[in-house]
């Protein structure tokens, strides 16, 4: 859609993540690697305290829960698409399996699963889909020709949009719960490393492919802002479908590790804590398995109906990055980067910044960099005069 309405300006969604991705395996693997923790709430409560991490979690519960809706509502449509099955219909499909599979297997049925999708995407949506879409625009010299010159700037998009993709992205990849937990479960630390580093260059190339895609619906189909149909309508049978396949395997890879990721931090951070305090050191392996099943089934329940509630990409991106970016990001990095500092600091911060980000998407919207901005701004406030006044001071975890 960027590429279409953008060209190559389009590429800052991607580039972001792909940004995000490589500062994350340069500037947090190492410091994971020597925690033994399950989610980003653990080590707020580890740096915070317990209260900081309830309020971590609820934060990181609505973003990890909204990207899942975003994804579920990106295979909707593709499937709507090629199909013409409705398109309610078609999410509680495709969000049905991938809850299916996520519910059975759990992270491993995750990354096996990430692995074929991958594949598949990788040669579709990033190989196969360039190549038909420019060779069927003419060639790439027909392609230039036929798009505004804005197109071909990496600026069309304008300084406010780009800038709030930036925002967004960089500080929400480095923190992602949906990120983390690939992290933790690596080998070693060389691995999770090289393959978080590498995630993050593919993803540059990824940005690549996909505005490309859309400048040639644009050229080909310039009144329909549609990838489904375009694809559909100029790529050659057999390739069209594996395109179409790239396309559901990249939200499913993504909608599945979310919903694993929700159902970890109701566990981890929610139920232990208020339910059944302490109830893991004395629960069966089996036991927490079928409870973590379970909160992943529920997840999935609230996944499908705010799916059709919101039913917005984009306004779904916004919301969950502007919250975890926007919040959580200071308080945690600042753990990362301070040797000393103040457990009061943490949660200061994390309470002036979701007042400032809710506020202003009430009041500004979502489609604005202003929220993540603000919350940003007021959490750093907040955290620096909590952590100058307090005399309390407390040694990182990660020292």
């Amino acid at each position: 859609q960027l590429g279409y309405e953008f060209g190559l300006g389009g590429i800052w969604l991607n580039l972001s993540i792909g940004l995000g991705l490589v500062a994350a395996g340069f500037l947090v693997t190492s410091k994971l690697s020597k925690l033994r923790a399950l989610s980003v709430n653990e080590v707020v409560e580890s740096s915070y305290g317990p209260i900081a991490r309830v309020f971590s979690s609820a934060l990181t519960l609505i973003y990890t829960l909204t990207l899942s809706v975003v994804q579920v509502i990106s295979i909707g449509t593709i499937i709507n698409g090629v199909t013409g099955i409705d398109a309610t219909l078609s999410m509680l499909v495709g969000g049905g399996i991938v809850i299916l599979y996520t519910f059975v297997g759990g992270m491993w049925s995750v990354t096996m699963t990430d692995i074929v999708q991958f594949v598949v995407k990788t040669v579709g949506i990033l190989i196969l889909a360039p190549i038909f879409c420019i060779s069927a625009a003419g060639g790439w010299d027909a392609l230039v020709s036929k798009v505004p010159e804005a197109y071909l700037s990496v600026g069309s998009m304008g300084f406010d949009k780009s800038f709030a993709y930036i925002v967004l992205y960089v500080p929400g990849l480095i923190i992602g719960q949906d990120i983390w937990p690939r992290i933790f479960t690596a080998k070693n630390e060389k691995v999770s490393k090289t393959g978080t580093v590498c995630a993050g260059v593919y993803s540059v190339f990824y940005a690549l492919a996909t505005v490309v895609i859309g400048m040639s619906v644009f050229v080909l189909l310039p009144h329909l802002n549609a990838f489904v149909v375009g694809v559909s309508t100029f790529l050659p049978v057999g390739v069209r479908g594996l395109i179409l396949a790239a396309a559901m395997a990249a939200t499913m890879s993504v909608s599945s590790g979310t919903i694993l990721a929700s159902s970890t931090i109701l566990y981890n951070d929610l139920y232990l804590r208020f339910v059944r305090k302490g109830a893991a050191q004395g629960t069966s392996h089996l036991r927490e398995v079928t409870i973590t099943r379970l909160f992943a089934l529920l997840i999935g329940v609230v996944v499908m109906v705010c799916s059709l509630w919101i039913n917005d990409v984009l306004v779904g991106i916004d919301i969950c990055y502007g919250y975890l970016s926007g919040c959580v990001f200071v308080p945690l990095v600042a753990s990362f980067v301070l040797k000393r500092f103040s457990p009061k600091a943490g949660l200061y911060a994390l309470g002036a910044s979701t007042v400032a980000v809710t506020g202003c998407f009430v009041v500004v919207g979502t489609a604005s960099s202003v929220p993540i901005v603000a919350g940003m701004a007021s959490g750093l406030v907040a955290y620096a005069a909590a952590n100058l006044l307090s005399k309390q001071k407390v040694p990182s975890p990660f020292e």
